[in-house]
């Protein structure tokens, strides 16, 4: 593998992305606030093989990112993964129809499992009907964080709707337990640690160049979704990430980070975990107010709350 610089190799144009050169054929995609991609991808050169990361939530913006491998790359990708289920990760898998899509296993059995679900949500009507209900409730919007996220939500639903005809739902249809070995000439690896931020997330890490992309298993001054995982073992998956000793980390959301971006991670989770076994109506630590998306906190305590009853009932 050659050298390729951002100078020798111009970013492409995009709406959705700015595209970050980590270096010799490895891209960070970083979603632009105001496009459609909502979450950040990867594009990587294995040698014998180009890779997305993270399919992203419009055909629009997937389709920025076969092109992006295109050009950075010099060749169509020949894989795609998914970090895990949430479909800002892995909508855009229709438009990469002639290549292997790879995710965890339990990833593909959720899709499966929840497709009539998934795909009732995002037909038309019902984007519709949602787009008039988030409208609506533009005044209870009790400050200007709570409005934002609820703006951020509607933009969401737009770029879908925007989509409606086109959106189709795809699972990975090849799929590992614990980790797969990519092909290529470059080492790269998939590895799962099980439930944490969904109920099975895949990293993909790149060993020699000390790289790994977390999916939103890592995040950065974003609240992240935590209605579908495990938030104790959460935290014990971003110890495993730690122990690989990266040095760069592409976060699901928020800019490329190091391992500091673990701790912030861990502080947000552990955070949310202490506030849900706090008294209802106690007031939620700072440090995990200050992250973007107030709605999404509201949510996340709520759900956690309920995951401890239920955990202890089973106890």
């Amino acid at each position: 593998m050659g050298d390729r610089t951002g100078s020798e190799m111009p970013a492409p144009n995009s709406r959705h992305y700015t595209f970050e050169d980590l270096g010799d054929g490895i891209y960070a995609a970083l979603a632009r606030p105001d496009g459609f991609a909502i979450c950040n991808s990867g594009v990587v050169d294995l040698e014998d093989a180009g890779v997305v990361f993270d399919t992203s939530l419009t055909p629009e913006s997937a389709r920025d990112l076969r092109t992006a491998s295109e050009t950075l790359l010099h060749r169509p990708p020949s894989l795609a993964v998914n970090s895990h289920w949430h479909l800002d990760h892995a909508l855009g898998n229709s438009e990469f129809p002639s290549v292997p899509i790879w995710g965890t296993r339990r990833a593909r059995e959720v899709l499966l499992e929840t497709r009539d679900q998934l795909s009732a949500e995002i037909q038309r009507a019902q984007l519709e009907k949602d787009i008039h209900e988030l409208e609506a409730r533009r005044p209870e919007m009790r400050s200007p964080a709570a409005l934002a996220d609820l703006e951020f939500i509607l933009q969401i639903n737009r770029a879908l709707l925007a989509s409606a005809e086109s959106l189709r739902l795809v699972p990975p249809n090849e799929t590992f337990e614990s980790r797969v070995a990519l092909p290529g000439t470059r080492s790269a690896e998939l590895v799962s640690f099980g439930s944490g931020h969904t109920q099975a997330d895949a990293v993909m890490v790149l060993p020699r160049e000390r790289i790994v992309l977390a999916g939103d298993l890592v995040v950065v001054g974003v609240q992240p979704s935590m209605g579908s995982g495990d938030p104790e073992h959460w935290l014990t998956v971003l110890d495993e990430i730690e122990r690989m000793t990266p040095e760069r980390i592409l976060p699901g959301h928020g800019p490329v980070t190091s391992t500091d971006g673990l701790e912030e991670t861990r502080e947000y989770v552990s955070g949310v975990l202490r506030a849900a076994a706090a008294p209802a109506g106690s007031v939620l630590p700072a440090a995990i107010r200050r992250w973007e998306g107030s709605l999404s906190l509201e949510e996340n305590v709520k759900f956690t709350r309920g995951w401890l009853s239920a955990r202890d009932r089973s106890r």
